[in-house]
């Protein structure tokens, strides 16, 4: 293979942060782009390298016609599942913005498609290949905190806003995004959870504000994880500034990971905190992963079972807020 061929499909803002970096790759090309608005597809070409970029008029003749080796999937979330699967089933391998797919049931129909083709699928989970992050997953993995008993974090962004702003309309829209912020920047603070701990939640509380909103967005939940550990937690739409932290207590110490404020690792029986050692990731963002997949057959940073894990939770946070029970996994 001389060169890694990447076609885009949807050309949003994150799209561009993935071509830059495809960009700064001599072993990619990025070939091929399909969006249903002409002016954002000129707007892409526009920044991409001169020359090379095949445009489509729909995604089903990109895959087919474009020869690309893989497909980066930026369109709106209820179109994800229909078009990973197409794309796989053509033998494309898929990178796909957050979230993967928004319920459980969508997850089970990606497994079957990504163990049927044995296609590569990497998510945008851009803390997955953080040197903090990494360094953290080390820390718990190696059990320097000892077992985990206890969790509580938050992430906070003022999503309606920025949303509405960036004419982003498509996020409020449940026919379009499937769920609002739990699932929308609220799965990457979820899929770092089990990302870090592997854990599995077995029962779960919530409570849901729509904010006047057709979808979700602040969301506050409690879960009991089959690890014996117990956790609360809060994904908030509305906010004067953004915030988030994680914070892990095990019987020999505790983590506070927070990609807004300070971060460190402080042990029982010591008066300060440490920083957390970060620690170098396989590959350095999902745009880098998708091509060291692709080339050396490497595995993901993000793992089936955590996407599993975070479409699950929100499934069970809906099922809760529903009933006004708790729902049991």
């Amino acid at each position: 293979m001389e060169k890694v061929k990447i076609g885009f499909v949807g050309t949003g803002q994150v799209a561009y942060r993935h071509l830059k970096e495809f960009d700064s790759m001599k072993n990619v090309e990025v070939t091929a782009v399909f969006d249903p608005k002409p002016e954002n597809v000129e707007k892409f070409i526009s920044q991409a390298p001169a020359g090379g970029i095949a445009t489509y008029e729909n995604f089903e003749e990109l895959i087919k016609k474009s020869g690309v080796d893989g497909v980066v999937i930026c369109s709106p979330h209820a179109f994800h599942l229909p078009q990973m699967r197409f794309a796989m089933d053509n033998g494309v391998n898929v990178m796909v913005e957050k979230p993967a797919v928004v319920t459980h049931e969508d997850y089970l129909e990606l497994r079957d498609v990504v163990e049927r083709t044995g296609g590569t699928l990497v998510v945008g989970y851009q803390r997955h290949y953080m040197p903090l992050v990494i360094g953290a997953k080390k820390l718990i993995e190696e059990g320097s905190i000892g077992d985990i008993f206890f969790i509580s974090g938050f992430l906070a962004q003022d999503w309606v806003a920025v949303v509405k702003k960036a004419g982003r309309i498509w996020r409020l829209d449940p026919e379009l995004s499937g769920r609002g912020q739990l699932t929308d920047s609220g799965s990457h603070f979820t899929a770092m959870l089990f990302f870090l701990t592997g854990m599995t939640a077995e029962e779960v509380g919530a409570f849901i504000d729509f904010h006047g909103e057709k979808v979700d967005v602040n969301t506050a939940f409690i879960v009991k994880f089959k690890e014996k550990a117990a956790g609360n937690f809060g994904i908030l739409g509305v906010t004067a500034s953004y915030g988030e932290y994680l914070m892990l207590w095990g019987k020999k110490g505790l983590i506070k990971l927070s990609l807004s404020e300070n971060s460190y690792v402080q042990f029982n029986g010591e008066e300060k905190t440490r920083e957390i050692p970060q620690a170098e990731p396989e590959a350095k963002s999902p745009a880098d992963d998708f091509v060291k997949c692709i080339l050396n057959k490497k595995k993901p940073a993000t793992s089936l079972s955590v996407i599993e894990k975070v479409a699950l939770l929100s499934d069970k946070i809906y099922e809760a807020y529903n009933s006004g029970t708790i729902a049991k996994v």
